[in-house]
C-alpha cells in the first residue's frame, strides 16, 4: 500500500471515531456470562379467560395443561449477567385474555458472552381449555396435555406438542414433534426434522429442509417440501405432494395419491389411485394401488 492512499483511510476512520464518541455508544467489551439466577412466580385466577398471549424472548417454555387448575400459574427462572440487569416478566388480563411477558432487556451497546446468554426459562401451568396464541425468539417449546386452539409463531430451538386442537404453527428453525392433535394442523416450516402422528382433521405442511415422518391422519394430507427425505403412511384422505428433492415412501392411503416431484425415488404402496404428474430424476416403485394410475414420462 502507497502512502498517498493512507490519508484517505486515517480520515474514514477518524470520523467513524468521532460518530461514536459523541453517539455515547458504550461498548462492553470482557466477555460475560449470565450466571445470575433468580426465581420467580406469578399467578392469575382463571376469570372465565379464554385465551393467554405469551410474548418470550430467549428461553424455554414449557406450557402444561390442567383440567383441575382454577388459576394461571408462572413458574420463571431468570437468568442475567448482572443482579441489576433489567427484565420484564408481567402476566396481565384484558376481559377475557391475559398476556404473559417474558424478555431481558438489552444492554446499550455491545456485549458478548463467553457462556449462556440472558434468558428466563418458564413453566406454564393452564386450564387444558385456555387457547394459547404464542410468539417466541428463542429456545425449546413442549406443550402438552391442552385440548384447546393454538397459534404459535416460534423462531429457532425445538418444539414439541402433544394434544391440542386445531393448530397453526410458523416455525423457523428446529425439531419439530406434534402428536395427538384433535382438529386440523397447519405448519410452516424452515428447517429441521418434523415427526408428526395422530390427527383427527386434515393438515397441511409447508417445510423448507428436513426429513419428514407423517403417520396417522383421519383426514386429507398437503405437503409442500423443499428437500429431506419424506415417510408418509396411514392417511385416510387423499395425499397432495409438491417435493423438490429427497426419497419418498407413501404407504396406506385410503384414498387417492397426488405427487409432483423434482429427484429422488418414489415408492407408493397400498393407495387408491396414484397420479404422477411429475417424478423427475430417481427409481420409481408401484404396488397395491386399487385405483387409476397415470405416470407422467
Amino acid at each position: 500500500m502507497s502512502s498517498s492512499t493512507l490519508p484517505h483511510i486515517v480520515k474514514p476512520l477518524a470520523l467513524i471515531s468521532g460518530i461514536l464518541l459523541l453517539s455515547g455508544c458504550v461498548f462492553h467489551i470482557s466477555p460475560s456470562v449470565a450466571s445470575v439466577k433468580q426465581t420467580k412466580q406469578l399467578t392469575l385466577p382463571n376469570n372465565n379467560l379464554e385465551y393467554l398471549n405469551v410474548l418470550s424472548g430467549a428461553g424455554s417454555l414449557e406450557i402444561k395443561g390442567s383440567q383441575s387448575a382454577t388459576s394461571i400459574r408462572v413458574d420463571a427462572t431468570i437468568y442475567t449477567a448482572d443482579i441489576e440487569d433489567e427484565y420484564e416478566l408481567t402476566l396481565e388480563q384484558d376481559a377475557k385474555q391475559t398476556k404473559l411477558v417474558a424478555q431481558n432487556k438489552s444492554r446499550n451497546g455491545i456485549s458478548f458472552y463467553s457462556g449462556q446468554s440472558p434468558h428466563i426459562d418458564l413453566v406454564v401451568t393452564v386450564p387444558s381449555n385456555l387457547n394459547l396464541d404464542i410468539d417466541d425468539g428463542s429456545g425449546d417449546i413442549v406443550i402438552s396435555a391442552m385440548q384447546s386452539n393454538m397459534n404459535v409463531k416460534d423462531g429457532s430451538g425445538d418444539l414439541t406438542i402433544n394434544s391440542a386442537k386445531n393448530l397453526t404453527i410458523d416455525d423457523g428453525s428446529g425439531e419439530v414433534t406434534l402428536e395427538n392433535i384433535a382438529g386440523n394442523l397447519e405448519l410452516t416450516d424452515g428447517s429441521g426434522s418434523i415427526h408428526i402422528n395422530n390427527v383427527s382433521g386434515n393438515a397441511t405442511i409447508d417445510d423448507g429442509s428436513g426429513e419428514m415422518h407423517v403417520s396417522n391422519i383421519n383426514g386429507s394430507l398437503n405437503v409442500e417440501d423443499g428437500s429431506g427425505d419424506l415417510v408418509i403412511s396411514h392417511i385416510s384422505g387423499a395425499v397432495n405432494v409438491d417435493d423438490n428433492s429427497g426419497d419418498m415412501i407413501i404407504e396406506h392411503i385410503g384414498s387417492s395419491v397426488t405427487i409432483e416431484d423434482g429427484s429422488g425415488d418414489i415408492r407408493v404402496n397400498h393407495a387408491k389411485g396414484l397420479t404422477i404428474t411429475e417424478s423427475g430424476s430417481g427409481d420409481v416403485s408401484i404396488d397395491n394401488i386399487s385405483g387409476s394410475v397415470k405416470v407422467a414420462d
